[in-house]
C-alpha cells in the first residue's frame, strides 16, 4: 500500500470527495440529534413568551403571534404593573459586570479575587433584587435552590477529595471494602433513602422539642430567622440527605481521577520539606482542577434538579422543581406558561455554567478517561 507522499495529484483529489462523502451520514445523524435534543428547550422558551390564546389554539402557532413577559411576571413578581425590561436590565447588568470580573480573573495569574468578586455581584444584586420590586414566593424558592445547591457542592467535593485521595493511594483491603459499599450504595434507588431520613429527621425533632433543646434561648448565639431548632423542613436536612446520596459518586470519580497523578509529584514535594497535607494542597490539588470542575458540575445538576428528596423532607421550604411541578398539576390554562417561563428560568443558569466551565468539564473528563 502506497502512502501519502508517494500518491499523485488525482489519486489525491479523488481521495477528498470520498472521506467528505463517507463523514455525510455521521454529521446528518449529529445534526438531527442536537434539533431534537433542543427542540424541546426551544419549544418551551416560545411557550413562555406567547400569550394564553397562542398556546392553546387547535394549530400550533409557530410563528407571527405578539410576543409577552405576562408568564414571567406572573412567576417571579407580584405586581402586574412592573416594567419588564427594567427587570432584564438590572439582571442583565449584573450578570454583565459579573463576566467581565471573571474574564478578568482568568487573564490573571492570581485570578481569585476577581471571581470571588465576581460571585459577591451575583449575591448583592440577588439580595437587593426583592427590596426593589415585590417578588413572589418563587423567589424564595430559587434562594432555596441555589443555597442548597452550594452547600451539597462545597461539602460533596471536600469529603470527595480527601476520601478519594485515601483510597488512591491506599490499596489495603479495607480501601476495597469501602469502595464496594459506596458502590452499592450508590446502585440503590435514590426512593429507598427517602422514607429512613424522613423518619430520622422526625425522631431528631421530636428529641429536640421533648428535651427542651430546640427552644432553648442561647445567651451567646442569636440565629437569624430561627425561632425553634429543627431539622424536618429546613434547607439542612436537604443538604444532609444530597450530600449523603452523592458522596459515594464523588468517592468514586475523585479516586479515579488521583490514580492518574503519578506519585512522584507529592513525592518530589515532601522530599523538599512539605508535610504530605501540603504536597496535597499545594501540588495535587492544582493538578486536579479540571477534575474538581467536573465532579462539581455533576454534583450540582442532582442538588439543583432533585425534587423527590426536596417534596418529602421540605413540605414548605421547596426549590425550583417542585414549584415548577406545581404548576403543571393545576387546573387553570395560565399555569402552562408560567410553567415553561419557570423551566426556561430555572434551565438558563445551568446552561450559562456549563458554557462557562465547558473547557474544564472537557478536560476532567478525558483525564479521567485516559491513562498517563
Amino acid at each position: 500500500m502506497r502512502s501519502l507522499l508517494t500518491r499523485s495529484a488525482p489519486e489525491m483529489r479523488g481521495t477528498a470527495p470520498r472521506r467528505i462523502a463517507r463523514r455525510v451520514p455521521l454529521h446528518v445523524t449529529l445534526g438531527v440529534l442536537c434539533i431534537w435534543s433542543v427542540l424541546p428547550f426551544l419549544w418551551t422558551v416560545q411557550t413562555s413568551v406567547k400569550f394564553t390564546r397562542d398556546v392553546l389554539a387547535r394549530e400550533p402557532v409557530l410563528w407571527g403571534y405578539e410576543t409577552t413577559a405576562n408568564a414571567y411576571r406572573a412567576f417571579w413578581l407580584g405586581d402586574d404593573d412592573i416594567n419588564m425590561w427594567g427587570v432584564f436590565a438590572y439582571i442583565a447588568g449584573a450578570g454583565l459586570i459579573a463576566a467581565v470580573l471573571g474574564l478578568v480573573g482568568k487573564r490573571m495569574r492570581r485570578g481569585w479575587p476577581w471571581y470571588c468578586g465576581a460571585g459577591v455581584v451575583l449575591l448583592v444584586a440577588m439580595w437587593r433584587f426583592p427590596k426593589i420590586w415585590e417578588t413572589n414566593d418563587e423567589y424564595d424558592f430559587l434562594v432555596n435552590s441555589i443555597v442548597v445547591t452550594i452547600l451539597t457542592m462545597l461539602i460533596s467535593l471536600s469529603i470527595g477529595l480527601v476520601a478519594g485521595y485515601g483510597l488512591a493511594r491506599y490499596s489495603g483491603i479495607s480501601g476495597a471494602v469501602i469502595l464496594i459499599v459506596a458502590l452499592g450504595f450508590r446502585a440503590l434507588p435514590r426512593s429507598a433513602f427517602v422514607l429512613p431520613y424522613f423518619f430520622g429527621a422526625t425522631w431528631i425533632d421530636d428529641w429536640l422539642e421533648s428535651s427542651g433543646v430546640g427552644t432553648f434561648d442561647f445567651p451567646l448565639i442569636d440565629f437569624p430567622f430561627i425561632d425553634q431548632l429543627q431539622l424536618l423542613d429546613t434547607r439542612l436536612v436537604l443538604v444532609l440527605a444530597l450530600v449523603a446520596v452523592n458522596q459515594p459518586f464523588t468517592i468514586w470519580m475523585f479516586r479515579s481521577f488521583f490514580l492518574d497523578v503519578p506519585k512522584e509529584l507529592e513525592e518530589a514535594a515532601m522530599m523538599d520539606g512539605a508535610t504530605r497535607l501540603q504536597a496535597f494542597r499545594k501540588v495535587i490539588i492544582p493538578v486536579m482542577w479540571p477534575a474538581i470542575i467536573a465532579t462539581g458540575l455533576f454534583t450540582m445538576l442532582l442538588a439543583y434538579n432533585e425534587f423527590l428528596f426536596v417534596r418529602v423532607l421540605a413540605p414548605t421550604e421547596w426549590t425550583l422543581p417542585v414549584a415548577i411541578v406545581s404548576l403543571t398539576g393545576g387546573e387553570s390554562s395560565r399555569t402552562i406558561t408560567e410553567a415553561a417561563a419557570a423551566a426556561v428560568s430555572i434551565t438558563l443558569p445551568i446552561v450559562i455554567v456549563i458554557i462557562l466551565f465547558q473547557k474544564h468539564l472537557v478536560k476532567g473528563l478525558g483525564a479521567g478517561a485516559v491513562k498517563g
